[in-house]
């Protein structure tokens, strides 16, 4: 029987998707250029190529936000400040703290476990949006990469949770999230059992294979007592 949840935030916990877009727009249109779904759709696929980048090692956090912005003006010739950008639309996107529907009730649910946050981002921002969001009191601590050192799926940052959960066993641990490289790769490292929190019922075209899938948040409460 699980005893102890891990849960990644972004996409898990919080809506991340619906307040990056927003934020996105309003940075563009701050900067001086015009959004459109070709620039959506391209600053999404850089941005998803250097957190891959991250999860792999190949490249330092501190890159992804250096190069998302600066990348895309140069590509679409828009003549603003990249790393300005990038610290404009930072600090909308910190404020932003969207629950996902059936969260607090099944975290509720779901008190007589153990719960953590494993997250890839930066331990302020996490505890503040978590706060903002009333689920922070939820969980027994909270574990995020740039504190850490290293990333998810990394055993580095596995060991360094482990280690800080009293009594940890991993064969009665469960960790949640949306993402196959970062979440349920991190899992299979760790030798956890994973979880995969689809709710858009997005294909796996991945060797990486989750012990369990989830449309619904609330089904975990099924899940975690089995």
């Amino acid at each position: 029987m699980y005893r102890t949840i891990l849960f990644d935030v972004d996409d898990t916990l919080l809506d991340f998707e619906a307040g990056e877009l927003a934020c996105l727009k309003r940075t563009i249109e701050d900067f001086g250029a015009r959004y459109t779904p070709r620039l959506e759709a391209r600053y999404l696929t850089i941005n998803a190529g250097l957190w891959v980048d991250f999860e792999a090692g190949r490249i330092p956090r501190q890159q992804i936000f250096a190069r998302r912005f600066t990348q895309l003006f140069k590509e679409f010739a828009i003549e603003a400040d990249g790393l300005a950008a990038e610290k404009h639309y930072h600090k909308m996107l910190d404020q932003q703290a969207i629950v996902l529907p059936h969260v607090a009730e099944t975290l509720e649910a779901l008190s007589d476990y153990r719960l953590y946050v494993v997250s890839n981002g930066v331990i302020e921002v996490q505890r503040q949006r978590l706060a903002k969001a009333g689920l922070i009191d939820a969980f027994a601590d909270i574990f995020v990469s740039d504190a850490i050192g290293a990333p998810k799926p990394t055993m580095a940052f596995f060991d360094y949770v482990a280690k800080h959960i009293p009594k940890f066993d991993a064969a009665t641990t469960l960790i949640v999230g949306d993402s196959l490289t970062s979440d349920i790769q991190g899992g299979r490292n760790a030798k956890i059992d994973s979880v995969w929190f689809n709710p858009h019922f997005k294909p796996n075209r991945t060797t990486v294979l989750p012990v369990y899938q989830m449309s619904e948040f609330s089904d975990l409460t099924k899940i975690a007592a089995e």
